[in-house]
């Protein structure tokens, strides 16, 4: 296991009165936006995605920078991320979408953890759902 997969961070804050936004969430069973409760918390947390090799590192990179950020963020799927150098052992989990008959990961060494950082904004219901306590809020 890299340093960084047991490293999520979360951070969860109320919303100002005044913020107003519709609960993101989203479960395999539900709809994306089927909640109709209005959000009173942002969520973030930052994650790893994926272990890159340096050549799809790269074109992870090269292919965010030519658009696909931008298409993944009008589609819904929008977060940032960093690509954080590795010291401990692991391969690339890389999986080329070209691949369709033969979807095995890359299996070289891993020079990068692609860190994600997503954001949400949740009713009270279903941030308590993804586990993050909210008494102290």
């Amino acid at each position: 296991m890299c340093e960084y997969c047991n490293k999520t961070e979360v951070t969860v804050a109320k919303l100002d009165s005044d913020e107003e936004s519709e609960c993101e969430w989203f479960s395999e069973q539900e709809a994306p936006g089927s909640c109709d409760q209005p959000a009173v918390f942002s969520v973030s947390e930052w994650y790893v995605e994926d272990h890159l090799c340096e050549v799809h590192k790269e074109r992870t990179e090269q292919e965010l920078e030519e658009g696909l950020a931008d298409f993944l963020d009008r589609a819904g799927f929008g977060s940032q991320y960093e690509m954080r150098p590795i010291g401990q052992e692991e391969t690339c989990d890389h999986i080329s979408p070209a691949a369709i008959e033969n979807w095995q990961p890359c299996g070289k060494r891993a020079s990068h953890a692609k860190y994600i950082l997503e954001n949400w904004m949740l009713c009270a219901e279903h941030v308590a759902e993804m586990g993050y306590d909210i008494q102290e809020q």
